[in-house]
């Protein structure tokens, strides 16, 4: 009993959590940087605003590279429907799965594409509400996943008018 005690009340994750929430959430309202790669694949999420009215519908750029030595199908067209979306914590996803005709560019390496307008669609289910939130992106490349940056908004309460 003495010993697991002494493991519960003991230091194994020194930084209190209060802090590892402020640093993340401190690295989201900072410059939008790329985010991890996987195979040579990275994302990276910009908001075109930090503070939005509430009513409005938050809108962000995708900016996405291969510095990797396999070529991906990247169907910029339609990246809406085939992203998730992190909010808050917790993932959504395009309610319909269904492929759509269209083009298909070539993501080779060395190849970047920038400014993919992507929006908070209501399509994907995420009430959005006054105060700060924190958005994520990811990609699914020919089973290959990209996940963005961290990107922190502000939606303002509506105030009342005397």
């Amino acid at each position: 009993m003495t010993l697991l005690l002494a493991f519960v009340t003991g230091q194994g994750c020194k930084t209190p959590l209060g802090e590892l929430i402020a640093s993340q959430d401190s690295y989201a309202w900072s410059e939008p940087t790329w985010g991890e790669a996987d195979e040579g694949l990275q994302c990276r999420l910009r908001p075109d605003k930090r503070i939005w009215q509430t009513g409005e519908t938050p809108t962000f750029k995708i900016d996405v590279k291969n510095h990797g030595g396999r070529m991906f199908a990247f169907p910029q067209s339609h990246i809406q429907q085939i992203c998730r979306i992190q909010f808050d914590g917790k993932w959504y996803r395009w309610p319909s799965a269904v492929m759509i005709d269209s083009a298909v560019w070539p993501l080779a390496s060395g190849v970047q594409f920038d400014d993919i307008p992507i929006t908070l669609h209501e399509q994907f289910g995420i009430k959005i509400t006054p105060g700060r939130h924190v958005v994520r992106v990811a990609l699914v490349l020919e089973g290959v996943q990209v996940v963005s940056n961290p990107v922190g908004i502000k939606i303002l309460a509506i105030n009342p008018k005397n």
